[in-house]
């Protein structure tokens, strides 16, 4: 396995090296640098596998992995910066050239590049020529340490069989029942259109998918219902005639020669085949780990199993959703496997740990110990047979608290055991999804994440991709849809069908914490000074003690590129703002999560919030006696989001505001001091999401934002807005252009009739539309969403 954050980091850098070619040429040497930084990355790449696992043995390999991250990471933000130095320079051009009354040219400026935000054009192409002599070095090291260039080796799973031991399955007698009875049922509707019913067993790795299918075809009652039971182990590496052979040597019970006989023959002589053996049957057809979702790979297959007797079933074990439905399972004929109570977890480990033991001795004096680790399996059988199997050979009661105080993913044989099969989920993953799980684990275990919050965080880290006119919403969606197909995420809070809020499982969140390494970490705040423990800590979770401030004074801190934090009703003055912006200039995501909102926080932000040239994200929510914002916040030309709901004593919004080319959602529900929305919100062209947009609806004004001016915003698709004004100007009402908008919700806050405003704006079909009566915009009815956020999976 390559080192799960570096292969996508340097993945990334490539990106942002082929995007701005032409750009490159405005700096001198700095195009030579960025083609030799280029094929050196091509080079690293080759070897990370074999760096990967030759670290585990070799800590100056694992140091030189640590190095290579390091230098990656600086320079994907010196490239940044430099990007971001060079379109604030044209903007200010560009800006400076309307104010004279003329038409700015690019030709005009380019040799007159300043970079504010930096000391020269020398000090951008030194910068990058040192991190690149960094990476030269690391790169020539790789000889020393004799790495090879070698292909990823993904992981195997074992071939499985029908076979098992009947004992060892705990808590699973009554999903047992509901399968037989699918099973041993029938649907004459179904079988009157000589359809083979097909009932899929969807779970997470390590829930016992396969153990199941096993008990339940070795049920008396299965073997006496079908003329034949044929298991065939499908896994990842998906083949037809391999299936196709295994299911013929199964109903013909062929072995030894006549079994290998088989091995030459072509698909269409072999389905030929299978077909006269499948024909006029009624069997019984279990398909264990099944992968592949692509229809096309299994028609010439489906087509031979409908062959069958009447009665004949397919039953089809799988870790993806998408696959279950492709198989042609039901919504009512997929059983989501769910996790085993502690009691059972706790069963499972006793009979393997106190195995061939004196297991009345040993309990009295462990069983309080050995329930809390059976806790910690979170109803995992595979993590409680695992830990079980670990505590068998430790029989002092230190040996036990030793286990219970460790860390699940820093035992040797968890990695091993327990973490196998999540690395086959994780490898089936499409590759900038990997980077959107492992994010994941910035947050703690049992953490309530919001659908839209996690996928506005992806965004902000480039995780979706970086093009302004690209529907990224909509990629992360498809990216969300994945991991919900993977189980990666589980206990779903669905309203109308709509997943809002979903958890992980513990040890899936160990295992990302396992693949990320120092990548993310959480620090407790018990004094006014935040000192950072590792310089690798990227994304940084801070959470406040108990009646203490946000920390004035911050150290280790400067590479930061995330910190959250999570406080209650604490103080955040200006001046630890005022210290976090000067220490943290590298930050792309800052998000101050105030569950009611601080009691103390200072009324403005700090000027300083402008040296953040990285920022995409501010989330600033619930901030109650923040009153403004500085205009130098709109020198942050990477601003992605800003979220101000709940800013109660907010006034303005900065005029200049319309100077961010990137900000894709702006909210300021809940805002009640805020009279208006700035005219410039207009020129805000990227806008997707617009909540709390206050828009005049009796004239177009010259300051104000109208109604007129949202249709300056074709990418809209969420518009939440505060109508203000006695009555409509419809002409400026039909200018609105909401064409694209999909969802919208009105205050009205003057004397204006709903019917009129309405007939006003000339809504197109399918919008999702209603009314709220207040600012903080809850739709009356509840919320709706359009078509496209609907999971491409089953209600939960």
């Amino acid at each position: 396995m390559a080192d799960a954050i570096l292969s996508l980091l340097l993945d990334q850098v490539k990106t942002i090296i082929d995007k701005p070619k032409t750009e490159v040429k405005l700096l001198v040497g700095v195009e030579e640098e960025v083609e030799k930084l280029e094929s050196n990355l091509d080079l690293v790449l080759t070897v990370l596998a074999d760096a990967e696992e030759k670290k585990t043995t070799d800590k100056l390999v694992k140091i030189w992995l640590a190095r290579l991250k390091e230098a990656a990471y600086d320079m994907e933000d010196a490239l940044d910066e430099w990007r971001s130095g060079v379109e604030l320079e044209v903007k200010g051009a560009e800006d400076a050239a309307k104010r004279q009354g003329k038409v700015p040219r690019l030709c005009n400026f380019l040799s007159s590049f300043s970079f504010r935000r930096l000391s020269s054009r020398r000090e951008v192409a030194v910068n990058i020529k040192e991190i690149n002599r960094r990476i030269d070095e690391i790169v020539k090291e790789k000889d020393k340490y004799q790495l090879e260039s070698r292909k990823i080796e993904f992981p195997k799973r074992p071939e499985t069989s029908s076979f098992v031991d009947v004992s060892k399955l705990c808590g699973r007698d009554g999903v047992k029942r509901e399968i037989l009875s699918y099973l041993l049922g029938g649907n004459s509707e179904v079988e009157a259109a000589k359809l083979i019913q097909t009932i899929s067993i969807v779970g997470m790795g390590g829930l016992g998918k396969t153990a199941l299918a096993q008990l339940v075809c070795n049920d008396p009652n299965v073997k006496q219902h079908f003329d034949s039971v044929t298991w065939v182990c499908v896994s990842d590496s998906f083949d037809e005639k391999r299936v196709a052979k295994a299911i013929i040597q199964g109903l013909e019970k062929l072995s030894g020669s006549a079994a290998y006989g088989l091995e030459s023959d072509p698909l269409e002589v072999l389905l030929g085949r299978l077909s006269k053996s499948i024909d006029g049957k009624k069997y019984l057809l279990v398909l264990d780990d099944v992968w592949a979702d692509k229809c096309e790979r299994w028609d010439s297959l489906k087509v031979t199993f409908n062959l069958g007797a009447a009665g004949s079933k397919i039953l089809v074990t799988t870790r993806d959703l998408n696959v279950a439905s492709m198989m042609g399972s039901s919504d009512s004929q997929i059983i989501h496997l769910e996790k085993l109570g502690d009691e059972e977890c706790w069963s499972i480990l006793r009979d393997i740990a106190f195995k061939g033991k004196d297991k009345m001795k040993i309990r009295e004096d462990l069983e309080e110990i050995g329930r809390k680790i059976a806790k910690r399996c979170k109803g995992l059988p595979l993590a409680a047979k695992v830990l079980g199997s670990l505590l068998h050979s430790r029989s002092t009661k230190g040996e036990w608290l030793n286990i219970l105080a460790s860390e699940i993913w820093k035992l040797n044989l968890a990695q091993k055991e327990i973490f196998a099969p999540l690395l086959l989920s994780y490898y089936d993953l499409p590759h900038p999804v990997r980077r959107c799980f492992l994010y994941c684990v910035l947050f703690p275990k049992d953490f309530v994440y919001a659908y839209h919050h996690i996928t506005s965080h992806w965004l902000a880290q480039g995780f979706l991709g970086s093009d302004p006119d690209a529907d990224l919403e909509l990629v992360g969606l498809e990216y969300f849809n994945i991991l919900v197909a993977h189980s990666f995420f589980q206990d779903f809070a669905t309203r109308d069908g709509y997943i809002f809020f979903f958890k992980m499982h513990d040890v899936v969140h160990d295992f990302g914490k396992y693949l990320a390494e120092n990548e993310f970490a959480t620090e407790i705040v018990q004094t006014d000074h935040l000192s950072i423990n590792s310089a690798r800590h990227r994304h940084l979770l801070v959470m406040v003690g108990e009646r203490m401030s946000f920390p004035t004074s911050i150290s280790g801190a400067e590479k930061l590129r995330t910190l959250v934090t999570y406080t209650g009703k604490d103080a955040l003055t200006c001046d630890a703002l005022r210290s976090l912006f000067n220490h943290c200039r590298r930050l792309r995501l800052l998000d101050f999560n105030w569950p009611d909102g601080p009691d103390h926080l200072c009324n403005e932000v700090p000027e300083d919030i402008g040296k953040l040239m990285h920022l995409r994200y501010i989330n600033l929510a619930n901030s109650k006696k923040l009153e403004r914002l500085p205009e130098e916040l709109c020198n942050i030309l990477n601003l992605e989001c800003l979220d101000l709901k709940g800013c109660r004593s907010l006034k303005h919004l900065p005029e200049s505001i319309g100077k961010l080319p990137n900000l894709r959602f702006l909210v300021t529900n809940g805002c009640f001091a805020l009279t208006h929305y700035p005219k410039d919100v207009g020129k805000l062209t990227s806008l997707r999401t617009l909540i709390g947009v206050i828009a005049r609806a009796d004239r177009n004004d010259g300051t104000e934002f109208s109604i007129a001016d949202l249709g300056n915003l074709k990418h809209l698709r969420r518009v939440w807005t505060k109508v203000v004004g006695n009555s409509i100007d419809m002409e400026e009402a039909g200018k609105a252009g909401l064409q694209n908008v999909e969802e919208l919700w009105i205050y009205l806050a003057g004397e204006v009739e709903e019917d009129d405003i309405i007939e006003a704006l000339h809504l197109p079909p399918g919008i999702i539309f209603g009314f709220s009566d207040d600012y903080w915009l809850n739709p009356r009815g509840g919320f709706g969403h359009p078509d496209w956020f609907k999971l491409n999976s089953p209600a939960y």
